[in-house]
């Protein structure tokens, strides 16, 4: 291979790889997290990945590997679709008022696991709400703000 190609292949992003897979891919995430799907939506910083039943949403900055991916690279035409930030991904999950649970990163072994509704999406931080007992809406709450540096995924249901 020469000099030539290994610089051009140098300059593509992992974003650029993962826009040309049409088929599943897994992702596995720090703590050992892993989804399989699809990838449906993709920006520099983060991809959304569809399974059977349920849509993930991860920063790329977690991300530990990506299996199953071809040699392909496409570049996305749009700045504006390629720029999208990992709170504007956040803020359309607080639009939906969807429950989600989120995987964070301990930074000491075992993922955490936290359940709940997106509240509001701060410059580095966003606000979890988690429900009442059983999953109700109602009744007694509470809050924790998840720095965005700790998130490893974002799962919701189809």
């Amino acid at each position: 291979m020469n000099e030539l190609v290994r610089a051009e292949q140098g300059a593509i992003p992992l974003a650029n790889r993962l826009r040309a897979q049409s088929g599943h891919v897994e992702f596995v995430l720090r703590g050992g997290i892993r989804f399989r799907g699809r990838i449906v939506e993709l920006a520099d910083e983060w991809c959304v990945v569809e399974e059977v039943h349920r849509s993930v949403l991860i920063p790329m900055r977690g991300v530990a590997a990506v299996r199953g991916v071809g040699r392909e690279s496409v570049g996305e035409a749009s700045l504006v679709r390629r720029s999208l930030s990992i709170r504007s991904a956040l803020r359309a999950l607080a639009r939906d008022r969807s429950c989600v649970a989120c995987h964070l990163d301990t930074f000491s072994g075992e993922p955490l696991a936290e359940r709940g509704l997106i509240d509001l999406v701060g410059r580095d931080y966003f606000e979890l709400v988690t429900l009442g007992e059983n999953g109700s809406r109602r009744g007694r709450r509470s809050s924790t703000l998840v720095p965005l540096d700790s998130l490893v995924a974002v799962v919701s249901q189809l």
